[in-house]
């Protein structure tokens, strides 16, 4: 017999339990209808799932931008948390908020009582408590918040080195709590990677026939003929019914891992049909369909970079005259240095002490020119400019919708600055990378730190704002050395084979280094590789 609760013991009910909420106020989702579980059973637990690690490897279109909406409104009332909720840029993160955040609310009393009427576009003031709403290429909307959950939607299309920052935000926090949810993009990325280090659940089907329990998948759940297409268990071949996917439940693979993780298909959603998963198989490209249908991750053979990419272009013979040197720096915390000329890549290198170790390599190598990323510090790169007049150029990344050209030198007032269409720029180093037309000195076991810089690199595509499909890199995780090597490859477009850098004035010597013969610098470069090579030796070398 079910147990009946007075009105205001419902109320309290509802301050604790999110479905009860949502049964309780009837709530809506920002169509105006209202929320349902007859067709999103697959939904139900997540909605009662506070782990505080999350993870969702998940096709499109299957409700969870709504459940996170009202996870995210809800928690911040009840649990009294504050939460940034993060979308790829800038603009997605100000169409969610107004085209669903916004609706949301209005479609329901409840949450416009909890809502301030001081509320903007990128924040919403829930009770005592604020969710940010903020975009993932633009790193100095990250350091100005803390919260104490983090959901990161879209990850997979996001900036990953903000999406740290972000998670940075969270450590004064008791709670720590980190929810992430994408469409996969490539194998060993992203979610996918996090997928995979999750407690995996599936959702699992019971067959009326066999009366065994497995998860749905593609091609071996579906029955493909010319009469139509159905669901079958893939164990007996029994066609499994639409009721039959509607009431499976979630089986963990690894139930002792405290991420949970889940992976949602479309062949999960009961108002998807055979007919419509076979439709997408034939029409759609293979990587639309993995990513979009099938929320999984798409391996291309041309859309990640190989170890061999980067490892047939070392080459043992050192030999090297350090004329027109280009050094190639990416800026952040700690700065990643590509250093070389048109006979080779012979070192690269980090550090945490940038305005003293890049002053170096300047005094060092006479004549060099440095290409140093613009930001996030501009303070560096304009006084390195400054110091070192002609020879130090700042790069930022940007499309010239006006001209083909990948590199775009500035003159006049804007000498010393240089911009270039950064996925066409990466892509024409992965290019010459392939072809092997970029030395690498040293041997590879020399180069697998520089490597893992690159593994992480992996190639979409999206259409622009005409729906032309454009080229896009991205990452997902450590990609300085990378951009560095672009640097590098920028400032050797226009200096590394032929002419020299414009040197207005002399150069300083803020420091004094050993210069007197190219002796130290080839020992430098095999201790550097042995792994012997001490900060002391460099800064004196």
């Amino acid at each position: 017999m079910t147990k009946k609760y007075d009105e205001k013991t419902l109320k309290k009910i509802a301050e604790i339990d999110l479905l009860q909420f949502i049964k309780y106020y009837k709530i809506n989702n920002e169509q105006n209808n209202l929320i349902e579980f007859k067709n999103h059973l697959f939904l139900y637990d997540i909605f009662n799932d506070w782990s505080p690690n999350q993870v969702f490897l998940k096709a499109a279109q299957l409700g969870m931008s709504t459940l996170m909406i009202l996870k995210t409104l809800w928690a911040a009332k009840n649990k009294n948390i504050e939460i940034i909720y993060t979308l790829p840029t800038h603009t997605d993160a100000a169409d969610f908020s107004s085209s669903k955040v916004n609706r949301i609310i209005n479609a329901n009393p409840i949450l416009k009582d909890w809502a301030s009427s001081r509320d903007t576009i990128f924040q919403k003031q829930i009770g005592g408590n604020i969710i940010y709403y903020r975009g993932t290429f633009v790193e100095k909307a990250a350091v100005m918040i803390t919260a104490d959950l983090l959901v990161v939607d879209e990850l997979d299309r996001s900036d990953q080195s903000t999406v740290e920052t972000y998670e940075s935000r969270l450590q004064h926090s008791q709670y720590k709590w980190k929810w992430y949810l994408s469409n996969p993009s490539f194998t060993g990325t992203g979610i996918s990677k996090m997928f995979e280090n999750s407690n995996q659940n599936h959702w699992m089907i019971k067959c009326n026939k066999c009366n065994k329990e497995d998860f749905l998948s593609y091609p071996e759940s579906i029955e493909e003929s010319s009469t139509g297409n159905v669901f079958i268990c893939k164990l007996c071949k029994q066609v499994m019914t639409d009721e039959n996917r509607r009431i499976g439940r979630w089986v963990s693979k690894y139930p002792d891992r405290n991420i949970s993780g889940y992976w949602m298909n479309l062949m999960i959603a009961p108002w998807i049909s055979a007919d419509e998963i076979v439709k997408a198989k034939k029409e759609k490209s293979e990587q639309f369909f993995l990513n979009f249908v099938m929320g999984q991750p798409f391996t291309g053979a041309d859309a990640t970079v190989a170890p061999d990419i980067i490892y047939k272009n070392c080459n043992t013979n050192l030999t090297n005259n350090f004329s027109k040197v280009v050094i190639g720096v990416d800026v952040g915390k700690t700065c990643h240095y590509v250093v070389g000329n048109s006979q080779g890549v012979f070192l690269y290198g980090k550090t945490e002490d940038p305005e003293h170790d890049l002053s170096a390599l300047l005094n060092r190598f006479h004549g060099s020119i440095m290409v140093i990323d613009r930001g996030p510090d501009i303070f560096l790169p304009q006084k390195l400019k400054e110091v070192y007049k002609g020879r130090v150029f700042l790069c930022s990344f940007n499309r010239d919708k006006q001209s083909q050209n990948i590199f775009h030198w500035k003159k006049g007032d804007d000498y010393g600055s240089v911009s270039a269409d950064r996925n066409r720029a990466i892509q024409l180093l992965i290019d010459e990378l392939t072809d092997s037309r970029i030395i690498l000195q040293g041997r590879w076991q020399d180069y697998q730190d520089f490597y893992s810089h690159f593994k992480s690199m992996y190639r979409t595509s999206e259409n622009d704002a005409y729906g032309n499909p454009q080229i896009v890199w991205q990452h997902s995780g450590p990609d300085h050395w990378c951009l560095a090597l672009c640097y590098w490859r920028i400032g050797m477009d226009k200096y590394g084979n032929s002419g020299e850098a414009q040197v207005f004035t002399s150069t300083p010597n803020f420091y004094t280094y050993s210069t007197s013969a190219d002796a130290p610098i080839i020992e430098t470069m095999r201790r550097l590789k042995r792994g012997t090579l001490t900060n002391a030796d460099w800064r004196n070398f």
